[in-house]
């Protein structure tokens, strides 16, 4: 398990994919709630092995999938090149920022990861900077306890007010099994 600042650990990538949490959690089922479309260019920030990505990358235009983890970025070429997905590339991130281009992306995805953000206000920054005005940023954390071992639980309250604190703005959250999806779209500038 991850905590703040520590992402999870590489040699523990069959905890993310696995036939159990294939079973438990399907990719397609959370997937299909971001009701994205052939136009997204989206950005699943802490990819780890790839869980999500032949999901994602059926339904959008491009993928772009970060991982600080070098061995996790390999992890899941190895699953796109089986999906045969193109459109999907790949960034090594240091957690703070992404190498994209200001304004481009549609969604960001983060699933189980906000938690493992050694640097939430720098990261939150940079999704600001690369989201486009009518973008979203989606992140999807446990907020209930289960009965398999998983990710820390995180307060909703907690995760909104520090995530709208950096720019955002709560949109909706919508229950998912033992998770909570928010979605933030960018805080609107007060007028002059």
């Amino acid at each position: 398990m991850a905590h703040k600042g520590h992402p999870f650990p590489a040699s523990q990538a069959w905890m993310l994919d696995n036939w159990v949490r294939r079973l438990l959690q399907p990719p397609s089922e959370l997937i299909k709630k971001l009701s994205i479309t052939t136009n997204d260019t989206v950005l699943d920030f802490g990819c780890g092995p790839g869980y999500y990505l032949p999901e994602i990358a059926k339904r959008a235009k491009a993928v772009i999938a970060v991982d600080i983890s070098p061995e996790m970025i390999a992890k899941a070429q190895i699953k796109v090149s089986r999906a045969k997905a193109k459109n999907v590339r790949f960034l090594q991130t240091d957690g703070k920022s992404v190498d994209v281009t200001e304004g481009s992306i549609d969604k960001i995805l983060l699933v189980t990861v906000y938690h493992e953000i050694g640097e939430n206000e720098a990261a939150l920054k940079d999704f600001l900077r690369i989201l486009k005005d009518d973008g979203r940023l989606v992140v999807v954390e446990i907020v209930k306890k289960g009965r398999l071992p998983g990710g820390p639980i995180q307060n909703p309250e907690t995760l909104k007010t520090e995530i709208e604190a950096n720019g955002f703005k709560l949109e909706q959250m919508l229950p998912y099994k033992l998770f909570g999806m928010f979605f933030f779209a960018k805080a609107k500038s007060p007028q002059r």
